[in-house]
């Protein structure tokens, strides 16, 4: 074996190299980036750590979001209800009346009435139009519902290698003599150029060590080689942690060395002071993130290539690299912070590497580092304390970020958890909202998550998160209407039947007719809605609380009670009067349709006015809806032969506008509330 290194980074999320001792382990999925060497196989399939992480990933199973499992609940809660309602009504009917059949018409339309066969329509047009709204900032749904998870998540986990940084090693400043140099200023000084010329030629002639490619990376080394052939190359060895190259220029010889900083010294002769300052250096690079480089160079007379025995090398500098930040990741971060969302930090980087990170891209505590090691140590309950305040987590394994997701959950937390390797499959499966990048993904990372990130971007996952907040709030918006209008819709249905004289003003025909109007406006009108300006400064939804909180509940039972009292009043009026039937029923079923519009349009906004929002914020779909739900309200009332399929009478206008001021009228305290409550906000 000689000096063989090995990329692990799908595995341990590691972005340096690893080298490889006789004895040591040699992982499937790794890839050998220097030297050689020879191995024997110990373990295959399922039993090597690929095969291990496979396994887990398939013992995790996806679990249903909290909105699907919310909205279960509600479906089997009123539908639960509706077949009680259908009884009742039956027996009332057939009891009091004698007419069992009528009875069974009007069960079925209270059956109609009552049951929200919205929502379906609703979770699937959102679903499927959000997954295409999301695309289009570059972010891929694999699965639907969890695009509106998005605006409930409250953690944050992400991998630090491939996603807050770009995964690639850059040459970040140069050392020489006492003074420190950008290292793209380095380019363009005699000196450091040289220092990066020599550098880049101390290494394989096609190297595949993200190091050598850093430094190649800034010199153009086909000319730099141009002049030069390769004579011999000294790798890595135990006892001299420094690569080696020889090259022949012309008559002469160019020696080329890289490598630890204090074997470079040695290589160099420097001693004393000296060494200590460079072993100082070292220290203050290693707290920032920073791997450390000497370079040396010497030059000798042709024919001596058996060793390096000999060469008087002279010491040209230190080199620092790093794994650069991803543009964008610190201001996504605060925007994270803005949106009530705890940013955590998971690596298999070294402590000292995740701290410096931590610090760049604005973490709260950064330094608070727990290691794998230290995880290992602790119970489950001990580790759902730790993290509750810390965010950054190093030198952990596969099985330590499982253990950490489930933690998070443990504690309440809706979790998110971003990566690209193989490593972060199984945390990717488990975690509520698995997100795998696209670019630099691996197929196992992606095929474990629910959401592709197609640019790698960190900021496109708080595009993301923006886009699920408003889905779920246009959703609430949604539901809290559908919920409000079938209140008065359910209770003309029903209350004519407990009543004997009372005629039937709602049949099945007619409830159909208005869930033309409910189905298309729920649907359209609300998911097309732009979301508040002010999203992203709210608190994330509370975990594991349903579409409706007790705030919602009331909403939608006060618009729906509102409405109701404005039709009753209507009809008990006209039947008072003993206005004839076709017209109560008419007058009755208008007052339906244009509430139902009126709905519609003051639930658009929870801040702003029916007013302000037909105003400030445009809506394709509302002016459809109006056209729409006018004409064929029209066309019911004023086509004989459709007009008298229903048994409805025509209206005038100024019933229709009176109608219409009416059903404004019976709603107006929630703009009178949106009022009150900006005041009271200061907005």
């Amino acid at each position: 074996m000689s000096s063989l290194e090995f990329d692990e980074s799908l595995l341990t999320g590691e972005s340096i190299p690893i080298t490889k001792s006789t004895g040591e382990i040699a992982f499937t999925g790794s890839l050998a980036v220097r030297g050689h060497g020879r191995a024997r196989v110990i373990a295959t399939g399922n039993e090597t750590e690929l095969g291990k992480i496979g396994k887990s990933i398939e013992s995790i199973p996806y679990t249903r979001t909290h909105l699907q499992q919310s909205i279960d609940s509600i479906v089997k809660a009123i539908g639960g209800i509706a077949l009680l309602t259908v009884i009742a009504i039956v027996i009332i009917y057939g009891v009091t009346r004698g007419s069992w059949l009528e009875g069974g018409i009007a069960a079925i339309a209270a059956a109609m009435a009552l049951i929200p066969e919205e929502f379906p329509v609703i979770l699937t047009l959102f679903m499927a139009l959000g997954a295409w709204r999301m695309a289009r900032v570059r972010v891929i749904a694999r699965q639907a519902p969890a695009i509106e998870a998005l605006g409930s998540v409250t953690v944050l986990c992400v991998d630090k290698t491939g996603t807050l940084t770009r995964n690639e090693m850059t040459v970040s400043e140069v050392q020489i003599d006492h003074r420190v140099i950008p290292a793209h200023a380095a380019v363009d000084s005699e000196d450091g150029f040289e220092l990066l010329r020599i550098a880049s030629l101390a290494a394989p002639k096609t190297p595949f060590d993200p190091m050598d490619k850093a430094f190649r990376a800034l010199v153009e080394i086909e000319v730099i080689t141009e002049e030069l052939i390769s004579v011999a190359e000294f790798p890595v060895i135990k006892e001299r942690l420094a690569y080696i190259h020889i090259w022949r220029q012309g008559p002469s010889l160019l020696v080329a060395a890289k490598g630890a900083p204090e074997h470079i010294a040695k290589l160099c002769g420097i001693e004393g002071v000296a060494v200590e300052e460079i072993n100082q250096r070292v220290t203050t690079a290693g707290e920032k993130g920073l791997r450390v480089i000497a370079v040396a160079t010497a030059v000798g007379e042709a024919g001596k290539t058996e060793s390096i025995e000999g060469f008087e090398f002279r010491f040209l500098g230190l080199t620092f690299l790093k794994d650069p930040i991803r543009e964008g990741v610190p201001a996504s971060v605060r925007e994270c912070v803005t949106a009530g969302i705890r940013t955590i930090m998971i690596t298999g980087d070294h402590p000292t590497t995740a701290r410096s990170i931590a610090q760049e891209i604005g973490l709260h505590h950064p330094n608070d580092v727990l290691t794998g090691s230290q995880l290992s140590l602790l119970s489950d309950d001990e580790l759902s304390e730790h993290v509750r305040r810390c965010q950054v987590f190093a030198r952990v394994t596969p099985g330590d970020k499982l253990r950490l997701i489930r933690a998070l959950q443990a504690n309440g937390e809706v979790v998110a958890m971003t990566g690209d390797g193989i490593n972060d499959a199984p945390a990717l499966r488990a975690a509520d909202i698995g997100i795998a990048m696209g670019g630099r993904g691996t197929d196992v990372a992606r095929e474990a998550a629910h959401l592709i990130i197609t640019d790698d971007d960190f900021t496109s996952i708080v595009a993301g998160i923006r886009r699920g907040r408003a889905i779920y709030a246009n959703i609430q918006k949604a539901m809290t209407y559908v919920i409000a209008i079938h209140i008065p819709i359910f209770g003309m249905a029903l209350v004519p039947v407990l009543v004997a004289d009372w005629p039937l003003i709602l049949v099945p025909a007619l409830i159909a007719f208005h869930e033309v109007i409910i189905d298309p406006a729920s649907s359209i009108a609300f998911e097309v809605e732009s979301p508040d300006p002010k999203i992203m400064s709210q608190p994330p939804r509370k975990p594991h609380s349903g579409v409706f909180d007790r705030k919602e509940i009331l909403l939608a039972l006060l618009q729906g009670f509102s409405i109701f009292t404005l039709v009753f009043v209507i009809f008990l009026g006209n039947i008072a009067s003993d206005t004839p039937e076709e017209k109560v029923r008419a007058l009755t079923f208008a007052t339906l349709v244009i509430a139902n519009v009126i709905l519609i349009l003051i639930n658009r906004s929870r801040t702003l006015t029916l007013w302000e929002a037909l105003i400030k914020r445009r809506n394709k779909a509302i002016p459809w809806l109006i056209f729409g739900a006018t004409t064929l309200l029209l066309l019911l009332l004023n086509v004989p032969l459709i007009r008298e399929s229903f048994d409805l009478e025509a209206l005038q206008w100024k019933e229709y506008l009176s109608l219409v001021a009416l059903s404004y009228l019976s709603v107006s305290w929630l703009d009178l509330h949106k009022i009150i409550t900006r005041r009271r906000s200061g907005h």
